[in-house]
């Protein structure tokens, strides 16, 4: 008997504050196993280059897709995204050359370090959650974006 493979949808949704839409909170769903959100090495928030949609661990790319991701706003370089690390780890990995990395690819030795840094984050605050808020500028015309995770990691 085959199992259904769990998505981050099942766990996170993105809520609208706003009627544009482009402000939002991602947040537990109502309806989540506080088993699986006090999971303190699952859920995480990074960022990651927008033309890349992927990230590298051990030399291999993963893309983040609608399974193993909740992305921000792609209307910026850097965007930010929170991550299901067990759907991710499930997903297909490809080969990554470095000469393609850009300014901001994400990248991790392996999949003990990006469970390290979730569970600096949940740590930090429990669930981890992120807020965008669309920010407009009456002058100019233009919309810029702020983000607000649930944690806070300070320098070293």
């Amino acid at each position: 008997m085959q199992t259904k493979q769990q998505t981050i949808s099942q766990f996170y949704e993105r809520k609208s504050l706003n009627k544009y839409g482009n402000t939002y909170v991602i947040q537990p769903r109502a309806d989540c196993s506080l088993n699986v959100l006090n999971t303190a090495d699952r859920f995480v928030v990074l960022c990651f280059d927008r033309d890349d949609n992927y990230i590298v661990i051990a030399n291999k790319r993963y893309y983040l897709d609608r399974n193993n991701a909740i992305k921000c706003t792609n209307k910026i370089r850097q965007r930010v995204a929170l991550i299901d690390v067990n759907s991710l780890e499930h997903s297909n990995a490809y080969d990554f050359d470095n000469k393609f990395a850009r300014e901001f690819t994400a990248q991790f030795s392996d999949f003990d370090e990006l469970r390290k840094l979730a569970k600096q984050q949940y740590d930090a605050n429990g669930t981890v959650s992120i807020k965008q808020i669309a920010q407009y500028d009456t002058v100019s015309k233009s919309c810029t974006y702020a983000y607000e995770p649930s944690y806070f990691i300070s320098a070293q």
